[in-house]
């Protein structure tokens, strides 16, 4: 852990975001002349983070441990911050393997109940900050954003656990939307189709070219904020995809569990 945030620039703190989207968050953030902090679980990618840039500042965590996450927290919302982005994901191809015990718990206390535990904790220091001195001072509207997924906007009896997850963050992050606006507290939800990212890559063999409506990074990136700057509770894209989910999710169920079962969710 180094450059402890001051209390007077802008500051974000991303769970999860060592890499992928969350690192991409958090580099945007960082030309923007915030300062930002970084969570991960991978020693290697926060060895490597301090060495590349070395005005992040990292803490190493195993979210999966409660007492970890609750030490963590403690240290992390000592400081002041205006916009956290819980991008921590875990996730097991339930098509191609069996679910496990570890897989289970792993999914389960990633994509659930460490962002529960998060959400919690940092919704309660934001409603203590001052935050009408906040928005004078810095001109941003504190925020809550959580990385959920497409696969979370589908409704149907065959879901995954990685699928039952994401739905349950969308609907966590909903019900914060309402909780926290008469605080000025801005909360969003990101639902996103596939984003080239090397985990994606690795989750296919190398390439991940043949996902549908896969988009790059930089597009991610841009989605996101644009979602962010203008308020949308839950953004989903690209377009092409939400409009498939929409469609998708007006389907009989007995029809979306089968077509699922027998076309979109084949293992590739």
């Amino acid at each position: 852990m180094q450059n402890i945030p001051s209390n007077t620039s802008k500051h974000l703190i991303v769970i999860g975001g060592t890499s992928g989207l969350g690192l991409a968050l958090a580099l945007h953030h960082l030309q923007l002349g915030w300062q930002v902090s970084v969570v991960g679980h991978s020693l290697a990618k926060i060895t490597h983070i301090n060495s590349v840039y070395p005005q992040i500042t990292t803490y190493l965590c195993d979210l999966t441990d409660f007492n970890a996450r609750q030490h963590l927290l403690d240290k992390l919302l000592k400081n002041r911050f205006d916009r956290l982005i819980y991008s921590a994901g875990s996730y097991t191809n339930e098509r191609v393997h069996t679910l496990n015990q570890t897989d289970s718990t792993q999914m389960l206390a990633i994509n659930l109940q460490a962002f529960e535990h998060v959400f919690m904790r940092a919704s309660e220091v934001l409603k203590c900050q001052n935050l009408q001195q906040l928005d004078k001072a810095k001109g941003v509207k504190p925020s809550l954003i959580c990385i959920a997924s497409i696969a979370g906007t589908l409704d149907y009896p065959y879901a995954s656990l990685y699928a039952k997850s994401k739905r349950a963050m969308i609907a966590t992050a909903s019900a914060y939307h309402i909780a926290l606006t008469p605080f000025n507290i801005q909360v969003n939800c990101i639902a996103s189709g596939y984003i080239d990212t090397q985990t994606l890559r690795d989750l296919n063999g190398g390439d991940a070219s043949h996902k549908p409506f896969i988009m790059s990074l930089d597009h991610a990136v841009s989605h996101t904020m644009q979602a962010i700057d203008t308020d949308i509770a839950l953004a989903i894209f690209p377009w092409p995809m939400r409009y498939l989910a929409r469609t998708l999710n007006h389907l009989p169920k007995p029809v979306l569990n089968w077509l699922l079962r027998s076309q979109l969710d084949k293992p590739s």
